[in-house]
């Protein structure tokens, strides 16, 4: 039967066995996030022989049809009514999903094909889909309190990094570059297998712990607003929009780096597979020891100014970047630490001050939209994933970089380097304009709060008294967030 909540009026701080047994599942997304954003790319050109600039726009064509699947999974999300929960039965369907598109995607045959790729690829994403939106709708709606908030996708975000730690590690324990079998010669065979197998076993492992531990807010308004007058308010939600935006210049920036990790630690900077292995191991150990800093300065600057100041060192680290590519294995392993200090930012605190614009939403449709939000900015996450890498891929490849090519030319490696540091920090910037003076401080989510659970309470008595639901509509103003 399913768990509820009241209002979070009620109770600002939630259990810790609450808050860990939520967090949890982003383990195995982790696990599924690192080789997805690092490892595929290169396992398909290098072990599978595609080419990069295909790779690129396969990983870009299969992400367009999100933007269909993520609001209507949102959209169908928030208006489930089965006795399981509205979140819960989502990512109960989802699972299987998820867990096959990773077997197909991380265990191909040898002789796997583009097609291959592209489908088993959009299946990957569409379980993703299915769990990942609920669990972010989820989590948004366990609290209402600006720094609680913080608290629950801080501890999320955590076990994303331990999850991300870990699947870093595993290709340094297998052994990337040995000797892997029948197809391997060299490659991420038995990296890529053995990251899928244990994805495979730990999803429903985290989907139970989860399910047991965790209790669905109670679903505290029944209005329902037409898609069409929700996209609208989404629309004139001027937070939203700015988040959106940040949000996806960020991804854009994030994903593009991400696909060309390994190709710029391999060709620009010299390293062995080896060695190139360890710099993802260091980046998430780091993200993992900075990111309650993070959270901390969130409670203490704001969450959005916290957010803006880590986006200006990760400005200021791919800006040395050049400067230190040819200096070899120790001091771009410390500048990719610095790097990793800020990784976890975007996470903990992005995750947090989406779940404050939800609020917006709700008090302005007079509906609990988490899903359907969430899913929005899901759109900015996977249309910045798409482009980031599907643009970095082909760009890189148009301006002369081979990945199958025994040896580089020097045009090819500047090519690379630019793209590779150049990327983010043209995305960045505006992303920390948008962020700067974002208008959601403390004291106007807290109004937000109060007008929103007020409506909830009077809902609750007037239905308890047989009267209208209408007359429980609230007259308070809303507070201003335009500027």
């Amino acid at each position: 039967m399913q768990k509820s909540v009241q209002p979070s009026t009620q109770e600002k701080r939630l259990p810790w066995l609450t808050v860990l047994g939520f967090g949890q599942l982003a383990i195995p997304l982790a696990f599924a996030g690192l080789p997805i954003a690092v490892f595929v790319s290169k396992f398909y050109t290098d072990d599978l022989k595609i080419n990069i600039e295909t790779v690129g726009l396969i990983l870009l064509v299969a992400r367009l049809a999100d933007f269909i699947v993520d609001p209507i999974i949102g959209y169908a999300s928030d208006r489930t009514t089965w006795s399981l929960g509205r979140r819960r039965t989502w990512v109960l369907l989802g699972a299987p999903v998820f867990a096959l598109g990773i077997y197909m995607l991380f265990l191909p045959p040898p002789d796997a094909t583009e097609m291959h790729l592209l489908i088993w690829i959009a299946v990957f994403y569409l379980g993703w889909t299915m769990i990942t939106i609920p669990y972010g709708a989820w989590g948004a709606e366990l609290s209402g309190d600006y720094n609680e908030r913080s608290r629950i996708t801080g501890v999320r975000e955590i076990f994303t990094l331990v999850g991300l730690a870990i699947a870093s590690a595993i290709p340094i324990l297998v052994g990337v570059g040995a000797a892997q079998g029948v197809a391997g010669e060299g490659g991420y065979w038995l990296a890529m297998e053995v990251l899928g197998i244990t994805i495979i076993v730990l999803t429903p492992i985290g989907v139970a712990i989860m399910f047991w531990s965790t209790p669905e807010p109670a679903y505290g308004e029944a209005k329902h607003v037409s898609v069409w007058r929700g996209a609208q308010a989404a629309l004139t939600n001027l937070p939203f929009l700015r988040l959106f935006a940040a949000t996806f210049a960020v991804r854009i920036a994030s994903r593009g780096v991400e696909v060309l990790f390994l190709y710029y630690l391999s060709d620009a900077v010299g390293l062995t597979k080896s060695e190139g292995s360890h710099f993802p191991l260091t980046l998430i150990i780091c993200a993992v020891v900075f990111a309650p800093l993070w959270i901390w300065l969130g409670g203490v600057i704001t969450k959005h100014k916290a957010l803006s100041l880590a986006m200006m060192i990760g400005v200021g680290v791919f800006a040395a970047m050049p400067l230190l590519q040819s200096f070899g294995y120790w001091p771009n392993l410390i500048l990719f630490a610095v790097l990793g200090s800020v990784f976890s930012a975007p996470y903990t605190l992005g995750q947090s001050i989406a779940a404050d614009v939800v609020d917006l939403d709700s008090l302005r449709t007079h509906e609990p939209r988490a899903g359907l939000m969430i899913s929005f900015f899901g759109l900015a996450i996977k249309g910045g994933d798409a482009i980031g890498a599907g643009v970095a891929l082909i760009l890189v490849g148009m301006l002369g970089f081979d990945a199958g090519a025994t040896v580089k030319t020097g045009e090819a490696i500047s090519a690379l380097s630019l793209v590779f540091s150049a990327l983010p920090i043209a995305f960045y910037i505006p992303a920390i304009a948008l962020l700067w003076t974002f208008p959601i401080t403390p004291e106007v989510q807290r109004r937000i709060r109060r007008l929103v659970e007020r409506r909830v309470l009077r809902k609750i008595r007037h239905a308890a008294n047989g009267k209208p639901a209408q007359s429980a509509r609230t007259t308070s103003p809303a507070p201003q967030t335009h500027t």
